[in-house]
């Protein structure tokens, strides 16, 4: 892909006009970043007030940020995968859900059959999350329930309940409903565009879409744009008046005190990975906290969050990339696009600074990518054991243009993770898999 998409005049107009915008966008949040120091500190300052709101409004952030990426229905006897770009079921869930009430909260079953059967039940409309998120992202109010997990939720006929159920622990409730009208919701799902064949299939971690045959996948190019090292460190440290700046091994570091520190890379770096540290006295979480309170440092960073969304969480640490027509980006081969990491005594969040800022109209390109069973097959036989395969994903890694520096192609391929690391079909391809025999935490043959 090389400069294709450029050969048209009308094109070149088209890029202009964009480069132009963001450069005349970037200059407005510049001047509003410089002339607003007050403001970040009052950011600052107000870190666990900050916190609260975003709990007990369950507001629209949270909502956006927390969105099924998936959605499945069942069409002439076939499990299929829902998409449609223009009625999203996402997006439709997502505003459907914001004023219903939870009235009831019932576990029903942990057996792994009923389990299953729930999966392979033609009655029901399936949404679900890239990972276990909790009842209190919807449902602040229930703070007896507030830590219960569930990755899926099934809906069936009624307006007045629907299941949620974890992946992981086999785990089924069945919760009441106020105020639900989930009407225009089926009507896109039994009109969606794309109906895509699909099996589940049980891994290490939970169920994984398995596509039955070869897929084909659009490729979608996007301009970029960063914003300047002074406007990340305005908006975490909460001033541009930093008490201290070092640089070493192409990396800087910019200090407000000794427990707020921003390190970016130097002049002579070309990456784009930040990193902000907050020392603090962290107290024992539940995994409801972790998930809320990411949302804040999410925000801080100042990226743009229109296609940003909650992508993976274990152990305190919780992960969250674009998702462009319903599939997640990868950076840099395999990173999400923020990382936030609480520990006992700080908080880490990792992030890069590249925006998908204007997408560029699809020119026809495609890839095709052979069947899920096949890419799980061609892996065991270079030596890995099916049993550590967490969860294998179709995303889109991200590939610079040659004909303009500020402009990417993303590319759809497959994803898996493997001890606890997501990586690009083609990097596995290259692991030594004994290595995870003698260390599951060695991958790339690094630990």
């Amino acid at each position: 892909m090389t400069g294709m998409k450029f050969k048209f005049k009308f094109r070149d107009a088209l890029l202009l006009v964009a480069t132009l915008s963001v450069f005349i966008l970037s200059i407005v949040l510049w001047v509003f970043v410089m002339s607003n120091d007050q403001y970040f500190s009052h950011i600052n300052q107000a870190n666990n007030v900050t916190q609260h709101q975003i709990r007990g409004r369950r507001n629209k952030s949270v909502y956006d940020l927390y969105m099924p990426t998936s959605s499945y229905q069942f069409e002439k006897g076939q499990l299929c995968r829902l998409y449609d770009s223009k009625n999203n079921l996402s997006l439709e869930f997502t505003r459907e859900i914001r004023n219903v009430k939870f009235s009831s909260f019932k576990k029903v079953s942990t057996s792994p059959a009923k389990y299953d059967r729930l999966l392979n039940n033609p009655n029901f409309l399936q949404l679900a999350y890239p990972d276990e998120i909790t009842v209190d992202l919807f449902n602040s109010e229930n703070t007896k329930n507030k830590n219960h997990e569930f990755r899926r939720i099934f809906i069936s006929a009624s307006n007045k309940w629907f299941y949620a159920a974890n992946d992981k622990t086999n785990t089924i409730y069945r919760i009441g409903l106020k105020k639900a009208d989930f009407s225009t919701l089926r009507r896109y799902a039994k009109n969606a565009k794309n109906k895509t064949p699909i099996k589940f299939v049980r891994l290490k971690s939970g169920y994984s879409e398995f596509y039955l045959e070869p897929t084909h996948w659009h490729i979608y190019s996007y301009l970029t744009n960063t914003q300047s090292d002074s406007y990340f460190v305005s908006r975490l440290l909460g001033t541009a008046k930093v008490a201290g700046r070092t640089t070493k091994n192409k990396w800087t570091t910019y200090s407000l005190n000794y427990y707020n520190k921003l390190r970016v890379p130097a002049a002579n770096n070309d990456s784009n990975n930040f990193l902000y540290t907050r020392y603090e006295k962290v107290r024992s979480l539940a995994p409801a906290d972790y998930l809320v309170n990411s949302v804040y440092y999410v925000h801080r960073i100042g990226l743009s969050e229109q296609d940003l969304r909650f992508f993976d969480a274990d152990s305190g640490v919780v992960s969250y990339t674009n998702y462009v027509e319903g599939i997640p980006v990868f950076l840099n081969r395999h990173d999400v696009q923020v990382r936030t990491d609480f520990s006992a005594e700080s908080v880490l969040v990792a992030f890069n600074s590249v925006n998908l800022q204007i997408p560029i109209p699809f020119d026809g390109q495609t890839r095709t990518l052979p069947s899920t069973e096949s890419v799980v097959d061609q892996l065991t036989a270079k030596g890995l054991k099916r049993s550590d395969i967490q969860r294998i994903i179709v995303g889109c890694g991200v590939e610079k243009d040659s004909s303009r520096s500020d402009l990417v192609n993303l590319l759809p391929t497959y994803y898996l993770k493997i001890a606890g690391q997501w990586r690009s079909l083609a990097e596995w391809e290259k692991q030594d898999f004994s290595l995870l025999e003698k260390s599951p935490q060695r991958v790339n043959g690094v630990k």
